[in-house]
């Protein structure tokens, strides 16, 4: 795994579409990527569980990428470097602290629900939940072992955050 940091991956699932990003760190439990979502682009951050992850692999498509990424100068945000793999609590808390609003995803969902950390218990996260029009709604209660991402600083997450602190 060493040998893949600061390179571009595509992480393979069993049940799902594959996911593409550099990989920043890791743990036993969890991937952290800077995620590339199509082409060329870098668009946010997610800690991806590695529970159901089939393979990891890079080929010519992401190294030419990678060197496409490398020759415009993209970079990795310094605060993303504060972002403990250690357990999922860490993660969430880490993500709270340091950006603020994230979104989860679940492991049979395609539907992404972003929030801002509202509490921990030992099996749940509960989130202030935004709705898809920037309105902080009610909170949502989530069991951690159904989360497979947790995605943040996206361009998406961003313009939520401004349009509901510009209401």
């Amino acid at each position: 795994m060493k040998k893949l940091l600061n390179k571009l991956i595509i992480i393979e699932f069993e049940d799902k579409e594959p996911q593409k990003g550099i990989l920043i760190n890791y743990s036993k439990d969890w991937f952290l990527i800077k995620s590339n979502p199509v082409d060329f682009i870098l668009d946010g951050y997610s800690a991806v569980k590695n529970c159901n992850v089939k393979n990891i692999t890079t080929n010519d498509d992401t190294e030419f990428v990678e060197k496409a990424m490398k020759l415009k100068g993209i970079s990795v945000d310094k605060k993303i470097h504060k972002i403990s793999l250690k357990n999922f609590d860490s993660i969430a808390e880490s993500i709270n602290k340091n950006f603020g609003i994230f979104s989860l995803a679940k492991k049979k969902d395609d539907a992404i629900y972003p929030g801002k950390l509202k509490k921990l218990t030992d099996k749940k996260i509960i989130l202030t939940w935004m709705d898809l029009n920037a309105n902080w709604g009610k909170n949502r209660e989530f069991t951690k072992d159904k989360i497979r991402t947790i995605e943040f600083d996206s361009d998406y997450l961003i313009s939520l955050q401004l349009l509901a602190e510009n209401k």
